[in-house]
Formats: structure tokens, C-alpha cells, sequence
């Protein structure tokens, strides 16, 4: 076995870790195929970043002869041992499967930290770039979501040309070639080591790709909707549009704007309603700026407990049995779902969240959803100047928009 260490420069795109950039580590395996019953195990890269140097360093251990494989996976488990953060790419799917049944195969048995590590399937110790970044694939208008892509995606430059398949044939060659040609070996080494290497370096410039996973995210921990964030709030209306912007606390790799549709509305007989812009989302830099189109005209509030109201057909609109009992009985009828509403005239905020009319508020609640007819998913909030200035309506509102913006491809 070799052990190869090397440094690698600062990612071109920086990403600033929510943990202890000391703790974090990256790793790849290279194998000679995918089983890890019909295949042997011939490189390891770890990286992981030297405080006292300031700059990341990979260990590369690399079997120079068909008797390294198991002395190599107990190097890099012993090298986990202050690690406790670690990330891979598509590493639950393969890497740390392999390298779990090859620990079988040795009987080599993980210290509690290792398997803290590798066994961890919520995603909190062991982040996969893969799981992470995939769900983004349409918001970031990707067609496919393989590292090679999301480097051209970040335009990003390798300095190997060989896929992990095509060094299957490279490492058999090298083996060959270490009896006949020692030269020649030295030289397939390298080739062999730098896919790794750029493997590696790559995931560490994929990071970045993470900040747009942290503002769409629909945890808790999102950081577009936190407090420090929701500080920086700009509310301005303009021609038939509302405007949000807020300061993010960390720049995007790469700006990009998304568009989300709203439901079509039951009905067809507003065209105003039919015809409702797209919602757009743009990240420039440090900043996301929010577009939503408003709707201006009637627009009805449908009470939940509908048994307890009565329709009144002349004015068209419901009230209370408490009230309609001093109404002649020929101008009322009992009140069903769809025409248990009152009606509201005035400028809305459109939800791209279809509604369920249960959870509806009442009106003497703060911020009650309006619809066009009962059947209808699209809903409105009446954009009032109570609403414009509270940050915990915003809060909830944009964190209840995210999801729509991360599902539909722009």
C-alpha cells in the first residue's frame, strides 16, 4: 500500500460550512468494479481540512499490489476518528455499502465512531452531495443530476479525462505494467490518482450548490426565512405586482431565476384569475427577490362550519343562524359549502399552495383566504397594510411558496 498526501486549493466556489470546518471531511472510493464480492477496492481519498495550515489536505491510500485492500480500509477508518462530518457523492448508494461489506469480508469491525458515520441514514453526520442537491435538479433547469454535470453546470474544469469506468482497464495495465515497465506504471499511477484527486476537489466546489438547498428548504433550519433574514425585508407594490427582497446571508454560487405556476381556479369566468402571472424567484448574489402578481377585484371568504350559517339569495352572501332567524324565511335558505361565504372587495396576494378550505381561518382572525368559488385551489390573502408589516405572516407565507418554486422546473 501507498499513502499519498497532497494539498488542494481554495474551491473557486467557497462554501461556508454551518459546522466545524475542522471536523468535516470528504472521501471517494475507486473499485475494479460494482459488486464488492467480484471486484477489489484500490484507492481511498480522504480530505480534510489542516487548521494550523489553513488549507485542505488529501490522504490518498492506494494498493500498489492485490494485498492492500484490507490494510487500506483500516487506514481510512482510523483516519475517521475526529471526523464528524462526512461527506461523498452518491456515497449511501455506493461507497459506503462497498466498504461495509468489504469490512465483513476482513473482519474488520468499525469503532462506534466509524459506524456513527457510516451507518448514519438521516443524513445529519453523512452528507451525500447527491441526496442534497438532487431535489434542486429542476429549479436548477438540470436535466441530470451526475457530478460530471452539476461541475459543467458550475463550469468547472477537470484536469483527467477518464470516467471511474474506463480506470477498471487503467489499474489492471498498471499491475501489468509494474513487472514490465516500471515507468510505465509510475505514469498510470498518476492517471489513476488524479481522477481521484478531481473527484474530490470537485465535491468540495459542489458545496456551494448547497446554499440553494438552505433557502428553498422546507426544515426549520431554512436560512431565507430566519430571523436574521427576515430583518432585511422590502416590501414594494407596483404595477399590478408585489415585490419582496431579502438580504441572504450567503452569496449563490451561480444567479438563477424561478418561476412557479399557480392552480387554475374551478371557474373560468375571470379571466384576471385564469390568467394570473407566474410567481418568480430570483437569487442574485446576496439577494432573493420574490415576484408575485396581484389580483384586484371581489373575491369571496367561505366559512368552514357551514351548517351553522343561512344564505341569503338577494344580497349574496351568508350570515349566522343567529342572525338570519330575524330574516323572513322566504329570503334565506340554509346555507351548503359553496354558498357559505361573504364577500370581500379589495387587492390580493395570491398562494400557490392549493387550499383546503377545513383549515380555513375566520374572518375575525388575522389573515383569513379568500377564493372565486368554493371548488377552487387557488386562494388569496387581502393585502393589507397590517399584513405588509408583520414578518411572521412573511415568515410562514414565503416558507409555504418555497416548496412550489423547488418542484417546478423554470
Amino acid at each position: 500500500m501507498k499513502t499519498i498526501y497532497s494539498t488542494i486549493s481554495s474551491p473557486i466556489y467557497p462554501y461556508t460550512f454551518l459546522h466545524p470546518q475542522d471536523k468535516t471531511a470528504f472521501f471517494d472510493i475507486e473499485t475494479t468494479g460494482l459488486s464488492p464480492n467480484a471486484s477489489s477496492l484500490y484507492l481511498i481519498g480522504l480530505l480534510r481540512f489542516d487548521a494550523s495550515r489553513q488549507q485542505w489536505t488529501l490522504c490518498q491510500w492506494f494498493a500498489d499490489n492485490y494485498q492492500s485492500e484490507k490494510k487500506i480500509i483500516q487506514s481510512f477508518l482510523d483516519a475517521l476518528s475526529d471526523i464528524e462530518f462526512l461527506y461523498h457523492f452518491n456515497g449511501q448508494t455506493f461507497d459506503i455499502p462497498y466498504l461495509l461489506k468489504k469490512c465483513t469480508r476482513h473482519c474488520i469491525f468499525p469503532s462506534a465512531q466509524c459506524n456513527r458515520l457510516l451507518e448514519d441514514k438521516s443524513g445529519s453526520h453523512s452528507i451525500d452531495l447527491l441526496k442534497k442537491i438532487r431535489p434542486l435538479r429542476h429549479a436548477l433547469s438540470l436535466e441530470k443530476c451526475k457530478q460530471a454535470d452539476l461541475e459543467c453546470y458550475l463550469g468547472l474544469k477537470r484536469t483527467d479525462i477518464f470516467s471511474g469506468a474506463d480506470l477498471i482497464s487503467v489499474y489492471s495495465e498498471y499491475m501489468q505494467q509494474k513487472i514490465l515497465s516500471p515507468k510505465n506504471a509510475e505514469k498510470l499511477e498518476q492517471v489513476l490518482l488524479l481522477h481521484n484527486h478531481n473527484d474530490i476537489e470537485m465535491m468540495l466546489n459542489l458545496c456551494s450548490l448547497l446554499t440553494y438547498e438552505e433557502y428553498l428548504s422546507e426544515e426549520k433550519t431554512n436560512r431565507l426565512i430566519c430571523n436574521e433574514t427576515l430583518k432585511t425585508i422590502k416590501i414594494r407594490q407596483e404595477n399590478g405586482q408585489l415585490f419582496v427582497t431579502l438580504s441572504l446571508p450567503e452569496a449563490v454560487p451561480k444567479n438563477i431565476s424561478i418561476t412557479a405556476c399557480y392552480p387554475h381556479p374551478s371557474s373560468v369566468e375571470i379571466d384576471a384569475v385564469n390568467l394570473l402571472p407566474e410567481a418568480t424567484l430570483a437569487f442574485r448574489d446576496k439577494i432573493a427577490s420574490f415576484t408575485f402578481p396581484l389580483y384586484c377585484g371581489t373575491l369571496k371568504f367561505f366559512f368552514p362550519d357551514y351548517k351553522n350559517y343561512y344564505y341569503l339569495p338577494a344580497e349574496d352572501t351568508a350570515v349566522h343562524k343567529s342572525v338570519a332567524e330575524f330574516v323572513d324565511q322566504e329570503y334565506r335558505k340554509k346555507a351548503t359549502a359553496a354558498t357559505c361565504y361573504i364577500k370581500k372587495e379589495g387587492t390580493f396576494l395570491p398562494n400557490l399552495c392549493p387550499t383546503k378550505k377545513a383549515k380555513q381561518k375566520t374572518p375575525e382572525n388575522q389573515y383569513p383566504l379568500f377564493c372565486h368559488q368554493y371548488k377552487d385551489k387557488l386562494s388569496f390573502y387581502e393585502l393589507t397594510d397590517k399584513l405588509i408589516s408583520n414578518h411572521a405572516f412573511w415568515a410562514g407565507y414565503i416558507k409555504a411558496q418555497l416548496p412550489c418554486f423547488k418542484k417546478t422546473q423554470s
